[in-house]
């Protein structure tokens, strides 16, 4: 069955994917955002306006889902929520797992206690208080669709497009080859979901109009940070050698971790379980994966294009590089 569908947003990374996936299906799209982007769709309705008090592009109009992918304070979804409440049938939100009150535990499923905000009032967007108030829009979403809203808790995603560099960091750096500064332990586990492999399953479960709360990330197997590099020396036919520093080395260096050195969380952050989430309903309702070295190539690829550059600085690196070694002959 063919579907009308409206994405809130649509405009960056998931969004894209999410346009291109919908037209692989023939489905019918439109996009309601501030136009500040400019797009690249084909045969895709735009309608532009504020989600916080400037809907009127959207009254009178029915659609058969809709899909939030930028919803992240309570109130400006509550606007877009009651009034879609009437004309729409089935709405799925864009959440992340970042709505759990604390990783202290492994396997953390969709049972376990979202954060709260302290002061409910706040709509200020900090690390502290990002999650609780996504665990907010969930509430307002599930209270005006209830039994017809699917929530979605992606991990972090990669992929073509990604703007953050969070995990393109590492495929870039290994291709550049030389010696690699690797935080941590080797055997850290690590999760990520392909943005390509996240909408395709999100356009399938939005097609059986799917109800619930799932964890999006993967893959199925273990992965360890080594595994992740040498994956990527692989692909990327590297001669690069990678050195492995203590987070006690990088902590008394004041090197920040997941934004300095992506995907590497330090034990003071106390998230032990962040990058280890239970994704067993999501498997079970046919999230699937594609294979490590085809997401590798494509952010591979695309860095010939827009030359993106995250992370450590190769100055910085080779410092702290120099530092560990001499350190290293003093113990």
């Amino acid at each position: 069955m063919l579907l009308k569908v409206l994405i809130l947003g649509g405009t960056s990374f998931l969004g894209p994917h999410l346009v291109h996936e919908l037209q692989q299906h023939g489905h019918e799209i439109t996009l309601f955002n501030r136009g500040c982007r400019e797009l690249h769709f084909s045969n895709v309705e735009q309608l532009h306006g504020d989600r916080n008090g400037g809907l009127e592009a959207l009254k009178g109009k029915e659609w058969d889902v809709v899909i939030d992918t930028s919803g992240h304070i309570p109130s400006v979804v509550e606007q877009s929520s009651k009034l879609l409440a009437g004309s729409v049938k089935h709405y799925t939100f864009i959440s992340t797992i970042g709505v759990y009150k604390d990783f202290h535990q492994q396997k953390i499923d969709e049972s376990y206690p979202t954060a709260q905000l302290d002061d409910e009032k706040t709509e200020i967007i900090t690390e502290k208080t990002e999650g609780a108030l996504k665990a907010a829009c969930e509430k307002v979403v599930l209270n005006d669709f209830p039994n017809r809203c699917l929530i979605i808790r992606p991990g972090l995603i990669v992929g073509p497009l990604d703007p953050t560099g969070r995990f393109s960091y590492w495929p870039l750096r290994v291709a550049k080859g030389g010696e690699i500064l690797a935080p941590g332990s080797p055997s850290q586990l690590l999760q990520f979901i392909d943005v390509r492999d996240l909408a395709k399953w999100i356009v399938a479960m939005v097609q059986q109009q799917a109800a619930g709360t799932y964890n999006a990330t993967g893959p199925v197997l273990p992965l360890s940070f080594e595994q992740l590099l040498q994956t990527c020396q692989k692909v990327s036919s590297s001669d690069c050698n990678f050195t492995w520093v203590s987070e006690d080395f990088l902590i008394k260096h004041q090197v920040q971790d997941w934004t300095e050195i992506p995907l590497w969380l330090s034990y003071q952050r106390n998230k032990p379980g962040f990058l280890n989430i239970n994704i067993d309903k999501a498997v079970q309702a046919g999230l699937t994966f594609r294979p490590l070295d085809e997401t590798i190539r494509a952010i591979l690829e695309e860095d010939r294009v827009s030359g993106c550059k995250k992370g450590l600085n190769s100055e910085k690196e080779k410092t702290l590089l120099s530092l560990w070694e001499k350190e290293s002959r003093g113990n």
